[in-house]
């Protein structure tokens, strides 16, 4: 008998004919009679593989009602409850680790039960996913021995099975999530442990077989492995080849924008985004129960919005912006089953950005704040930050004095607990916005190097963040610091802002720096120009897009 938890819900089965999403060619076997449970674990695992959970356990559910004894629909199931690389353990709520151990737990029993029936590999990895979750009804204060248990127990299956490319990237990912988004140290380009290191031969162990060199998971695990180092290029073939393989799963439309946006081609990011989003539109045109992927939804939105502001392109940017303003509606910021608010809302603010960057001081006052300032604590903060550096560039010192001290205090009421993008905390990249304010503030003032001292520490701030692509705080510092050094003649430290933004300065850690985007390289050009370094800014206007013209 299949546990209660496990019993699927919702419409028929349909036949293996019917129209279905696009998920690409790849193929995945597992023990089975049915051809109905074989096509919807493999849909499973695409959808797992994907970063969609919600889509992948309904599927494995789907595969378990096709076929009751397939064991590997219930592993399916396990895995799908469970963390993975953007929603770790640290980010479940209580009830929600409870809630998924449950149904990992039941389903991993039944699994366990029909294990017999399956191959040598399924049983192992049925026997080693059980290491991934503590037991049922209990929530440890600390994860990070579950997951290293996991990784630990993938370890021999692989080592038995060195040959199966899906366990070499369930490995793989089991190592990754020992500490995702913190494989590399920023700072010193070094791998954050062996686990880094362990992770990045298998997968390209796994390219130099047919079957890896285009496997979803593979292409898709080396971005997220490699976006944080400093030779992010090298994911370059990888994410190319990923770029339509999977050709209705948003995610794996986006993930090569994350290479993109390291390399500096956002002209590109601005493209692949557009294709994430018109994939989510179709989905959750048909699939409008899923809520934790609708985190994502604006994750791919933000990251087009980013890319566009990196390449001078308005409209676009403004166009993101008015996006995000449609699918995080008040519905979504107060669903019950997750606190929806915490991982999107501070995307809402992300129009006061777009007329930051493009100096549109007068469409900036007529933003509206929130009615509800709780529930939109963080869009209530920018908007009056966005007030404060308005006013200021106006000549309005007075308004943005009372425009910053409103903005301190909305600040003070955004939870801790409230993300930017993971894992970057909104009370800490608003710090960045409270510095930058002002420091803009005391240049207005005449406080010039008062003015340039806090901008630094904006700027240094603005570098401490949590890793995120794209980055948290989407206006760099060092363009306005930039900007105004070499309106006051101090052209040389002009220079050195620009290098380090855009990634020229000797010792500047490259992942911190924002590659070939139009406003540092305008800023550098014209450092170089006032330097009479003629032949190297030159040499500049030749190679990289200096010139583009800001739409």
């Amino acid at each position: 008998m299949v546990p209660s938890i496990l019993t699927p819900k919702g419409p028929p089965i349909d036949h293996p004919s019917e129209p279905y999403f696009d998920l690409g060619s790849y193929q995945w076997v597992v023990t089975s009679d049915s051809p109905e449970a074989q096509l919807w674990a493999n849909r499973g695992l695409i959808w797992a593989y994907s970063f969609n959970y919600e889509e992948g356990l309904k599927c494995f559910e789907r595969a378990a009602k096709s076929e009751p004894s397939c064991a590997m629909a219930y592993w399916g199931i396990a895995f799908c409850a469970g963390p993975n690389y953007n929603k770790a353990w640290t980010f479940f709520a209580k009830q929600d680790v409870l809630s998924s151990t449950r149904t990992a737990n039941e389903a991993l029993e039944h699994a366990s039960q029909l294990a017999a029936q399956g191959t040598p590999t399924e049983q192992r990895l049925i026997e080693a996913l059980a290491a991934r979750f503590p037991p049922t009804d209990t929530v440890p204060d600390d994860f990070s021995h579950l997951d290293r248990a996991y990784a630990d127990a993938m370890r021999p299956v692989y080592q038995a099975h060195p040959e199966d490319v899906d366990v070499a990237a369930l490995f793989a990912e089991a190592l990754m999530c020992i500490s995702p988004r913190g494989l590399w140290n920023l700072d010193t380009g070094k791998p954050t442990g062996s686990h880094s290191v362990e992770a990045r031969e298998i997968i390209e162990t796994a390219f130099e077989s047919p079957e890896g060199f285009s496997h979803p998971a593979h292409c898709h695990l080396y971005i997220h492995l490699m976006e944080m180092s400093p030779t992010p290029e090298l994911a370059l073939p990888a994410a190319d080849r990923l770029r339509g393989m999977v050709p209705d799963a948003s995610h794996m439309l986006h993930m090569p924008t994350h290479i993109d946006a390291a390399v500096g081609d956002y002209r590109r990011g601005v493209d692949s985004n557009n294709e994430a989003i018109a994939a989510d539109d179709k989905y959750f045109a048909i699939e409008s129960e899923s809520l934790l992927y609708r985190a994502y939804r604006v994750h791919y939105v933000s990251a087009k919005l980013y890319s566009a502001l990196m390449s001078g392109r308005f409209r676009d940017a403004l166009a993101a912006a008015e996006k995000l303003e449609q699918i995080i509606d008040n519905k979504l910021l107060t669903a019950t089953r997750l606190n929806m608010a915490d991982w999107v809302e501070a995307h809402l603010a992300s129009k006061a950005h777009v007329l930051i960057r493009f100096g549109r001081w007068e469409d900036i006052l007529c933003l509206e704040l929130p009615v509800d300032r709780k529930l939109y604590c963080s869009t209530t903060a920018v908007i009056l930050y966005a007030r404060g550096i308005a006013f200021s560039a106006l000549g309005r010192i007075e308004e943005a004095e009372a425009a910053q001290l409103e903005f301190i205090a909305a600040r003070e009421l955004v939870p801790k607990s409230r993300l930017n993008s993971i894992p970057a905390k909104e009370y800490d990249v608003l710090g960045v916005a409270a510095a930058m304010l002002a420091g803009e503030l005391h240049y207005r003032k005449g406080n010039v190097d008062i003015a340039f001292s806090t901008l630094r520490e904006a700027a240094a701030r603005e570098d401490a963040l949590a890793y995120s692509d794209p980055p948290p705080w989407m206006q760099p510092v060092r363009h306005a610091l930039g900007g105004l050094l070499l309106e006051q003649g101090r052209v040389e430290d002009a220079e050195q802002v620009f290098r380090e933004d855009t990634g020229y300065a000797k010792g500047f850690p490259r992942r911190k720096a924002k590659p070939n985007n139009v406003w540092g390289l305008h800023g550098l050009h014209e450092a170089l120009t006032r330097a009479g370094k003629e032949d190297e800014a030159t040499l500049r206007s030749l190679t990289l897009y200096v010139d583009v013209k800001l739409q």
